[in-house]
Parts: C-alpha cells; sequence; structure tokens
C-alpha cells in the first residue's frame, strides 16, 4: 500500500484539481502503481487515488474522471517531500487501467471498460531533470488478427493494419512497411468447419457436448452456483482450428455466464472416419480456447474465459501428444494467434504481441509517438 505522506499528496493534488471533489474521505484507496529510481536520490512514482480498490488482475484499478493519477518525484532521503510533474483525472468513468510502460522517460496506460471495452492507451512524456510533463497524448491500440507466416502478425487498431515481424537476431519484435497479405483458403474452409459441427459430403457431424454429468465432476465448483442443476445450459462451439493432413485440430469455446456454461477441451475431427476426438484435461475444464497451435509432438492452447463482464486470460497451455501430460503459465493477456519460430513459441495477443523462452514469457505493445509514428514498445 502507499506511504502516508503519499497519500497526502494525493489529497492535496485531487483538491487542487477540481474543487467539486468531496473531501479526501471520498477518495479513500490511495496506492503506488509503480516505483522506479530516477536521478540524485530520487524515485519516480505512479500513484492513484481513487473512490474504488484496486481489483485483482486482469482488471486491477479503477481511474475514472473524478480520481487523480499522479505522476511524482519523491526524495529517496525525505519521503515527505515530493515534486509532482503531472495530476491527471481518468479520461472517462469506464476505465479500469494498467501500467504497460514506465521508465524515466515516459509512461504508457491501458484502459479497459467495465464490459472489456477498449479505450485509447494514455502516454505522458516527461523531463525529470527539467521536473516538468513534456505532453500527454492518446492513441488507440492495436491487437492481433492473424498470424502470418514468418512468424508474422497482422495487427490493427481499428482504422490501420500493420504488420508485426520478428529480427532474425535479436528476436525483438518490429513494425514493417507493406500490408498483411489476404488470408488463404485452407482445408477448414473447404470442409466447412463451423461453430456448430464439420459439414461433409452434404452431411453434418455436429460436435458432442459435455453431458450435465460429466460437467458436474470436471466442475465441481461451476456446478454449485445453480440452485437446481438442469438450468444448466451447455453450449460447447468449435473455436479456433488448424488443419494437419485429414485431422482438423480445434479447442472448445462456451459462453460462461447468465446460466450458460460447457466444459472445456481439445481435439479433433477425422475425417476419413468422420470421428471426433476429444480431449478434456483438468487445467482447461474452466476455460475456453482462443488459439491453438498443433505440433508433431504438442498442442499449445491459450485460454480465455468468455463471460458477461468481457472475456478473462486463462494462460497458455502445452500438451504433450505422446504424455498427456500438460504444463501451463499464467499471463494477464489473451492470446488470439500462436506461431513457432526456432526455439520460442510466439504469440499475437488482444492488445499486442509476446514470446515464450523456457519458461519467460515477455510481451510488447505498439506504440506511437505524438507524430504518429509506431514502434514496438517492451512492457516493464
Amino acid at each position: 500500500m502507499i506511504r502516508p505522506p503519499v497519500f497526502a499528496v494525493l489529497w492535496l493534488m485531487t483538491l487542487a484539481g477540481a474543487q467539486e471533489l468531496p473531501p479526501v474521505s471520498g477518495l479513500p484507496h490511495a496506492v503506488v502503481l509503480r516505483r522506479i529510481p530516477a536521478e540524485d536520490g530520487w524515485d519516480l512514482v505512479v500513484a492513484l487515488s481513487s473512490a474504488h480498490a484496486c481489483e485483482e488482475a486482469p482488471r486491477p484499478c479503477w481511474w475514472t474522471t473524478e480520481d487523480r493519477l499522479g505522476i511524482l518525484l519523491e526524495d529517496r532521503g525525505d519521503p515527505d517531500k515530493f515534486l509532482p510533474l503531472a495530476i491527471e483525472p481518468g479520461p472517462n468513468n469506464d476505465c479500469s487501467t494498467r501500467v504497460e510502460r514506465f521508465t524515466v522517460q515516459e509512461l504508457v496506460l491501458s484502459c479497459t471498460g467495465e464490459k472489456w471495452a477498449t479505450y485509447d492507451n494514455q502516454k505522458f512524456i516527461y523531463d525529470v531533470r527539467a521536473r516538468k510533463l513534456v505532453s500527454h497524448y492518446s492513441y488507440a491500440p492495436c491487437s492481433a488478427e492473424r498470424v502470418l507466416a514468418g512468424p508474422k502478425f497482422a495487427m490493427t487498431d481499428g482504422k490501420r493494419e500493420l504488420v508485426i515481424d520478428f529480427d532474425p537476431d535479436s528476436g525483438e519484435p518490429r513494425v514493417t512497411a507493406g500490408a498483411a497479405p489476404a488470408a488463404p483458403e485452407n482445408a477448414i474452409d473447404r470442409l466447412h468447419f463451423t461453430k456448430d459441427g464439420v459439414s461433409l459430403g452434404g452431411k453434418v457431424y455436429p460436435l458432442p457436448q459435455a453431458d450435465l454429468q460429466g460437467w458436474q465432476q470436471a466442475r465441481p465448483d461451476e456446478a454449485t452456483t445453480y440452485l437446481h442443476i438442469e438450468l444448466a445450459e451447455i453450449d460447447e462451439e468449435i473455436g479456433p482450428q488448424q488443419a494437419e493432413g485429414g485431422l482438423l485440430w480445434f479447442g472448445k469455446t462456451f459462453y460462461n455466464a447468465e446460466g450458460a456454461t460447457g466444459v472445456g477441451g481439445f481435439g479433433y475431427f477425422d475425417s476419413s472416419t468422420t470421428s471426433y476426438y476429444l480431449y478434456a484435461p483438468p487445467e482447461i475444464a474452466n476455460w475456453s480456447v482462443s488459439a491453438i497451435l498443433v505440433e508433431p509432438d504438442a498442442v499449445w492452447l491459450a485460454l480465455d474465459r468468455r463471460g458477461e463482464f468481457g472475456n478473462y486470460p486463462g494462460g497458455l497451455l502445452l500438451w504433450d501428444r505422446n504424455t498427456q501430460a500438460v504444463r501451463r503459465w499464467e499471463m494477464p493477456w489473451i492470446a488470439t494467434g500462436v506461431a513457432r519460430f526456432g526455439d520460442a513459441i510466439y504469440l499475437g495477443l488482444t492488445n499486442g504481441v509476446g514470446w515464450l523462452r523456457g519458461d519467460r514469457i515477455v510481451s510488447y505493445f505498439v506504440d506511437r509517438s505524438e507524430a504518429g509514428q509506431y514502434r514496438m514498445a517492451a512492457r516493464n
């Protein structure tokens, strides 16, 4: 939690920034979001005074127009001494903010709504030596739409499409020139692999659904939320897909709110036998699949939960095709695409890209200069 002197500074700057605000008792929650060493014995601090307590990830802190975010210099030797570089209200009343990048030159905050509406990133550029804010502007974040060969990712901010590739020497992502090629037709398209099943040769093969008994066994905690078990509506669909010869791999997806539910899983449809083969290890039972990568010895699955208030990330799962052993990595982002290049697994995210090497996941987002130039920036 925040130190008492910082709270006092936030109180003063809140009242100074907007006289119509209630006294500090109306903004009872103050927290340091991030602290880094600056220069000459100073720390650079991002602090938030809010009417709402910070929630657990992935939606940590509300920053509304009545709250105040401060970028402050704190004297390391005298914790009562502060120099504010910026004091800012939230951009709207539906903004849950996260620190995407924080250095001694710049701060970038993302902004997500209660039902996962995506708002512009807020970027602050400051001069620590001059003790002043240089610039504050906003720009739309980019999400990964699809995986391209390379690997590359086609990204969009809703208006403009960018292509992201990775430097072969450093592995760092970069924005490239040129537009992404159109998505090619594949075996899945030709076989009419829909959300409900497979249409092949004029016949529809529906996706098998979990029954109520299997759902209760796989998800006992979910089952206890229903007053009557028969009220549970199991509605599982085919999600992301990948063809492997005559096998059509896919991950299951389902809405998990307002009475709808399901059991997470994945598997394949064998076009030669017109049969489904499904797998549901316990680690995936609570989750939908948002992206899939099938390799000769393994299947990679990105997980999320589709709820009334948006989609929540569930991490990255590796399933060994020989032993059926499972490994899972937590991450606070939803992946929409997975690709391999060399010794790394690359991820297209709803708000950037990332890679996994060994046990380390690193992510980046598309940053923009005030002049409109795009670059990849590492989250820190």
